[in-house]
């Protein structure tokens, strides 16, 4: 054993340093000293220590440990880590088809993929899986009951699904085939013949399923173009290229990444002539959970004056990862390159630019670059967008109802009794009504603005009942939920009267109702028409549509 761990220490080495064959230490120690020390304080522990000790455990957290002081994306990759980056970089993998999570601590199915056996079968969003073949899930995690349900093509699992319509238990027994996976899960136009595609993660199938949409989509002879990369936190660079190729002429240079070694020195370059009229407007959406091959894609199409940037700033992870695999079941994943956009500028962040590890004293944040029409642009700060917009705040209220998974558990048990529903679906007062009997069953736990500060406040004077009484009757807050004139409550009251009139509140209630159009569109017709539905209170989308229809302020930011 002692031998295969020095082996791999050894390599480790090597694959940390560069290119050269001999690996030097920065304070030109050498190496085989701190090896040698580390054969001998494992032997010694191994030995000495009071309890057993878990050899291979120990030698996974020595790697770590020196992985420690680097950037956060180089990592060892094992177990769900390793079996995620798989199914991305495979686009596919043995299984029966169904989003899950928890919702109220129940296993729930979000979302049964189309044309999966769960779909085929009948399973629908907000069946609750209680067994999966004799294991009962009652405090089993996500991972722990995906792994169960993931299995080799050609398998069976039989789920016992309680179907909160009905209360009614059933098992489905379900042969698990080769699971697509779709990560670009909506397409089409709207009443203006502007385009739209969302891409959720750059996986093995994204470029490819974006082709089909934007040719179905161009065929239409759209006005315009919306790229949805909200929330999508990156993939495989191969696929963000390829997108590129589709919308850019060709000849145009994409992306370049530098690092130390001559494979981490690349440059890419649009190769083919785009499918989307050159002369097409696209407006791209971004915010914070849109990170690396999505500031790619939006980042280039910024630097080259392709379209407009919507939204808020990006994340900022502009780094190369190189998968190294140290066994069949561990894989180290290291960076090797910063990716450098056509204007010359770099997409990271400057948090880890000054551990001197990922800097070589060249990369300025705020640092000044100009796109190939003349616009300046700031690197080092992910991509800033040309329009920025706030994002939604929903209130604590509605958030809890989202937490717990409300809207989708009323969708469930709505829908069934309701078959005159259709999408697009029309919230009325008759759903409201009957979704408001639905939440008496809940106990929503938030705390409204100001409510925490309070709580800190009395902890922290340590008042008596007695002063609390005395303090109460002294301080006021008006009652906003009155009509009545000057009409006072006190403070310790204040927030629980607050809290009865969260339903009725106006901002609250088009929350609401959206919610509710996004579920139950779901259950209907699954996650595209869900999409559709969500696209409906979307300020970002309505700010993408307004420029297009526009095309004077579309082209005035882009200085034509």
């Amino acid at each position: 054993m002692n031998k295969k761990i020095i082996s791999l220490l050894i390599v480790l080495s090597f694959v940390l340093g560069n290119d050269k064959k001999k690996v030097e230490f920065n304070n030109n120690e050498d190496y085989k000293e701190y090896i040698d020390l580390f054969e001998s304080s494992f032997n010694k522990l191994k030995i000495n220590f009071v309890d057993s000790v878990n050899e291979s455990e120990m030698i996974k957290a020595g790697i770590k440990g020196m992985l420690k002081n680097l950037d956060p994306y180089t990592k060892l990759l094992e177990d769900n880590s390793l079996e995620s980056f798989e199914i991305l970089r495979k686009g596919k993998y043995g299984g029966v088809g169904i989003q899950i999570g928890l919702r109220r601590d129940t296993l729930t199915v979000l979302s049964p993929m189309e044309d999966s056996p769960a779909y085929s079968e009948g399973i629908i969003a907000g069946d609750k899986i209680m067994k999966i073949d004799s294991t009962f899930t009652k405090g089993m995690t996500v991972s722990d009951a995906s792994k169960l349900i993931k299995g080799e093509v050609g398998s069976t699992v039989i789920l016992n699904i309680l179907r909160p319509s009905t209360k009614e238990k059933i098992d489905f027994e379900l042969e698990r085939s080769s699971i697509v996976v779709k990560h670009v899960p909506y397409w089409g136009v709207n009443q203006n013949n502007i385009g739209y595609i969302r891409i959720t993660r750059f996986s093995r199938n994204a470029s490819k399923d974006f082709k089909k949409g934007l040719e179905e989509l161009q065929a239409k002879n759209i006005k315009g173009l919306v790229i949805d990369l909200r929330g999508n936190s990156g993939g495989l660079l191969s696929n963000a290229i390829n997108i590129l190729d589709y919308l850019c002429e060709r000849g145009e240079v994409l992306l370049t990444s530098k690092g130390k070694t001559n494979r981490s020195n690349k440059e890419w370059k649009s190769r083919r002539k785009p499918i989307l009229d050159i002369d097409t407007p696209i407006v791209v959406l971004v915010n914070r959970g849109s990170a690396s091959a999505s500031e790619i894609v939006a980042g280039a199409i910024q630097d080259l004056d392709r379209g407009v940037v919507v939204g808020q700033n990006t994340f900022g992870k502009g780094l190369v990862q190189h998968m190294y695999d140290l066994n069949d079941t561990i894989t180290l994943k290291i960076t090797t390159s910063k990716y450098y956009l056509p204007s010359g500028r770099l997409i990271q962040k400057q948090d880890y630019l000054d551990n001197g590890f990922l800097t070589d004293g060249l990369d300025k944040v705020d640092s000044l670059f100009t796109t190939k029409g003349g616009r300046q642009v700031k690197g080092g700060n992910g991509i800033v967008p040309d329009i920025k917009t706030k994002r939604n705040i929903l209130s604590p209220y509605v958030q809890e109802l989202w937490r717990q998974g409300v809207f989708l558990s009323f969708a469930a048990s709505y829908v069934p009794f309701n078959k005159d529903l259709k999408t697009p679906v029309v919230v009325d007062t008759k759903i409201i009504k009957a979704f408001k009997l639905f939440i008496n069953d809940y106990t929503l736990e938030y705390k409204l603005k100001g409510e925490d500060e309070y709580l800190k406040f009395l902890d922290k004077v340590n008042m008596s009942p007695i002063t609390i009484n005395k303090f109460s009757r002294n301080i006021y807050f008006k009652n906003s939920s009155s009509n009545q004139q000057n009409n006072t409550i006190p403070v310790e009251n204040y927030f629980n009267e607050i809290k009865k009139v969260q339903f009725s509140l106006e901002d609250n209630q088009r929350w609401i109702k959206n919610g509710l159009e996004r579920e139950i569109s779901k259950v209907i017709g699954g996650e595209k028409e869900r999409i559709k539905a969500s696209l409906n209170e979307d300020l970002d989308y309505r700010k993408a549509i307004d420029l297009i229809l526009n095309l004077k302020d579309y082209y005035s930011i882009l200085e034509f």
